[in-house]
């Protein structure tokens, strides 16, 4: 009875593979196996494979692996990995030779994986050998293991799902192919892929925007809420998921509260700067309007500072009161006794100041200065908000953070790193937004006849709603592809 073949159990970067001793030596040569990797023979512990004694050979090079077996229940004309026709077939069987290896010694052949099977040129492939990129169906590898790993019967590598591979090839060909006008194409179509989420979605946030303060609220939520999970998927590369995010397994955190939070830091590290500026103004305004207005006020503050204390009485009742004291105990009684005096005397000052040209311009001076200074910040604000909003958007989508939203260094230090693609991204979004403004105002001026007083015009706010919905949605997959192109510069783990 002859003994049953070593099992041996490997874990590497790519997963957790069972073989037997002799694949396990051949994948040592071949580079397959490192030293660090963790082997374990049976249900032993396991241990790192350069420290098993039976493998330093191997990690030597002081072995040969020979060339595959072939089966000794086949002719030496047909090789193992061929398999005859399905049973019933009248066709006759007809060995297929492998061709000959003309890559000079390289590991993977040029272009893109054949797309049928090595040996069968009818059959389409399922798998890829890692090593010598031959495509095989689901019957020509070896599988070994009770796990049945395939392995290429012609180098003795491990295979991998052919869609896989070519998935990843294509999503790696397409994230190194750069950011341009095929990325804005594709994002204008983005939203159409998944027509019945579109719809829904835009004919939502539309109704929500009529039902008031709380209606609005829960709109800009769910906006805000599908610009992340977008911006999210498109950056790991999904480019085919919903942008909806599943209501199914609603959470009241992730739905809601991460959505809000989200929305309100862009709103403070993008247009804090203006809305600050404008509340400055507006109450500075009103508090110098109310201060200059108040003559009145000026004039009871004269009287309070002018008015007759009990020296002065005794000085006005005192007959041998000194003449100085005694004059100006009787200007402060007149002033009291005829306050129209202290008006005619502010009115004369008023008037003497105006006519002073100098006098005037030192007053207005300082007023203009500060005037002048508070609209060049209120303009680097708003340059501010329109730069950096599309940026605080983008942080927002890839990190789900509120404080790294709120972190400016967070969204300038992206910029940095993206480079020149976040400029074209920026230009793409500007494009949008005008787009969306031009859109919207036509719509509003067609329906503008359905105005109602008190209430507006729903028709028009109704529909400009579900355009903005579109649009919005644009912007977050121009987003999403500037970070999925720049992936490997900003450490996004993409699919």
């Amino acid at each position: 009875m002859s003994a049953q073949p070593e099992i041996w159990r490997v874990s590497t970067y790519e997963g957790v593979f069972e073989t037997d001793f002799q694949t396990l030596q051949q994948w040592i040569v071949e580079g397959c196996v490192l030293p660090t990797d963790k082997v374990s023979k049976g249900k032993l512990n396991w241990i790192e494979a350069g420290r098993v004694p039976k493998l330093k050979s191997a990690f030597n090079g002081e072995i040969e692996m020979p060339p595959p077996a072939e089966s000794a229940e086949t002719p030496s004309s047909t090789n193992a990995w061929q398999t005859p026709p399905p049973f019933g077939s009248t066709e006759p069987f007809e060995p297929v030779e492998p061709e000959p290896d003309k890559s000079n010694g390289q590991s993977f052949r040029e272009g893109p994986p054949p797309n049928v099977c090595h040996n069968h040129a009818d059959v389409a492939a399922k798998y890829l050998c890692r090593m010598c990129a031959v495509a095989l169906c689901e019957n020509c590898p070896r599988f070994v293991g009770s796990s049945k790993i395939p392995v290429c019967p012609l180098c003795g590598d491990l295979c991998r799902s052919y869609e896989e591979v070519t998935s990843k090839t294509a999503r790696s060909e397409f994230q190194s192919s750069g950011f341009g006008m095929d990325d804005f194409v594709r994002a204008v179509k983005y939203p159409f892929q998944h027509k019945a989420a579109l719809l829904g979605g835009a004919l939502l946030y539309g109704f929500l925007l009529l039902g008031g303060f709380r209606g609005s609220l829960i709109a800009w939520m769910i906006m805000f809420g599908c610009i992340s999970h977008v911006i999210s998927q498109v950056a790991w590369g999904r480019l085919n998921r919903s942008f909806m995010p599943d209501f199914s397994s609603f959470s009241l955190w992730d739905d809601l509260v991460v959505p809000i939070f989200l929305g309100v830091g862009i709103t403070i590290v993008s247009w804090g700067p203006v809305i600050v500026l404008v509340v400055a103004l507006v109450f500075g305004a009103i508090h110098s309007g109310t201060a200059s207005v108040d003559p009145m006020g000026q004039v009871q503050a004269a009287h309070q500072q002018a008015g007759l204390n009990n020296e002065d009485l005794s000085v006005l009742t005192d007959p041998n009161a000194d003449p100085q004291k005694l004059a100006e105990a009787n200007r402060k009684m007149n002033q009291q006794l005829r306050p129209g005096s202290q008006l005619a005397e502010e009115a004369e000052r008023s008037k003497a100041a105006h006519s002073d040209p100098t006098g005037m311009m030192s007053q207005i001076m300082p007023l203009l200065g500060a005037g002048i200074l508070l609209l060049l910040l209120l303009l680097l604000g708003i340059a501010w908000g329109i730069f950096y909003y599309p940026m605080a958007l983008t942080v927002a989508g890839y990190t789900q953070s509120f404080l790294s939203v709120l972190n400016p260094l967070v969204g300038l230090d992206t910029i940095r790193r993206m480079r020149a693609t976040y400029f074209k991204a920026f230009g793409m979004v500007l494009l949008v937004q005008f787009a969306a403004f031009i859109v919207g105002g036509t719509v509003a001026f067609i329906l503008s006849p359905l105005t109602l007083p008190f209430v507006g015009n729903l028709v028009a706010n109704f529909i400009n709603g579900s355009i903005t919905f579109y649009f919005n949605l644009v912007i977050a997959c121009v987003l999403g592809l500037s970070l999925f192109k720049c992936a490997d510069r900003l450490g996004i783990s993409v699919d």
